[in-house]
């Protein structure tokens, strides 16, 4: 698969202020990838420079082949979706559809007919005569989309495009966008601090801290096999253990945790570091004799938290310290607070982080 968009080792300072450290990104042709991190981290100024709007203090920006670096916003063949939308009022839905087809010196006639199958496209049919003002805020937005895609850029960038939008709309509305994106094979670029929209649309999912990509991979790989113990804290939940390297065997590494010996499939670089367990792959259930020798502890419930379909119980366990299990509904039903519990798990579901 071609490679559609690329960084190299991008940076911006302002000043002494380091906003981007030195990415490297390399976007296919009809790939979806989404930049994720914190508030801070860098994403928003990196969409931005590869969007032309900041020029980068070192580096080059690739697209199609061709280096963009130093070319002016509008001689980029992008599209740029904005967190506010920034349709132009006064202009009908149509007509800020429209508006880079006119830039362009699209002809009328061409404009009309792409117009319309972009408003189809997007569900949008019967409303192109309307102003924003008299759209709902899913409508809006896909307005805004529209006018990004009508004029097929190589690559569309999108700044947290969903942020305005109520929960319930902004989870159809990004499937809406997903079924677009691979219907037409478009390729993204697409800035959120959100894990469930990264996570359930992205083909590759770049985590970002500091100014810096830490890990970048599939939804899947982000979130079972999390490079460093900022991503496992980051992304999902996660049970976080500091172990220290004991022994390795053809069992797995064994590790140390202040007195909790937990086996580890895979031991990271052999070195002392962050043990990773995701709460819904403890299971729980009522003490009894021991069934193996590691990765299992016995404790107290000492917390739920019901949400309807899942439930979080916290467990107390060697004295004051805690593990979260995660599970279905029913589980305050049959641990409630106060249960004596015993925890288990496999050694392929602890994970070894050592950055």
């Amino acid at each position: 698969m071609s490679i559609e968009l690329e960084l190299r080792d991008v940076a911006r300072n302002y000043g002494s202020a380091v906003a981007v450290a030195g990415v490297s990104l390399q976007v296919s042709k009809g790939e979806l990838v989404a930049l994720l991190g914190p508030s801070g981290c860098g994403k928003t100024t990196t969409l931005r420079i590869v969007a032309g709007f900041v020029k980068p203090t070192r580096g080059s920006v690739h697209l199609s082949g061709r280096e963009i670096t130093n070319l002016s916003p509008h001689k980029r063949d992008t599209g740029m979706v904005f967190q506010s939308y920034a349709l132009f009022p006064h202009l009908s839905a149509a007509e800020n559809i429209a508006f880079g087809l006119k830039r362009r010196g699209v002809s009328r006639t061409e404009i009309g007919d792409r117009v319309e199958r972009m408003l189809a496209l997007l569900k949008l049919e019967g409303l192109g005569a309307r102003r924003p003002s008299e759209l709902s805020g899913g409508q809006q937005q896909r307005v805004a989309v529209g006018r990004a895609l009508v004029i097929n850029p190589a690559v569309v960038l999108l700044d947290e495009p969903f942020s305005n939008l109520d929960a319930q709309l902004r989870e159809g509305t990004r499937i809406e966008l997903r079924r677009i994106q691979q219907e037409l094979g478009l390729t993204v670029l697409f800035v959120t601090h959100d894990q469930a929209e990264a996570m359930s649309i992205s083909d590759r999912v770049a985590i970002m801290n500091h100014g810096r990509i830490e890990q970048l991979d599939s939804p899947r790989n982000v979130y079972t096999r999390p490079a460093t113990r900022f991503i496992a804290s980051f992304v999902g939940k996660a049970n976080i253990l500091e172990g220290r390297l004991v022994s390795r065997s053809s069992q797995g590494a064994l590790y140390d945790c202040e007195g909790l010996r937990l086996l580890a499939r895979e031991s990271g670089d052999g070195s002392d570091g962050a043990l990773v367990l995701r709460p819904e792959l403890i299971r729980i259930q009522r003490p009894g004799p021991p069934l193996a020798a590691f990765n299992m502890v016995t404790g107290v419930v000492s917390g739920v938290s019901y949400s309807g379909p899942v439930a979080q119980l916290e467990v107390s366990i060697l004295g004051d310290r805690r593990l979260n299990v995660e599970g279905s509904g029913a589980l305050p039903l049959d641990f409630p607070p106060g249960s004596h519990v015993a925890l288990d798990w496999k050694a392929d579901d602890l994970v070894v982080c050592t950055r």
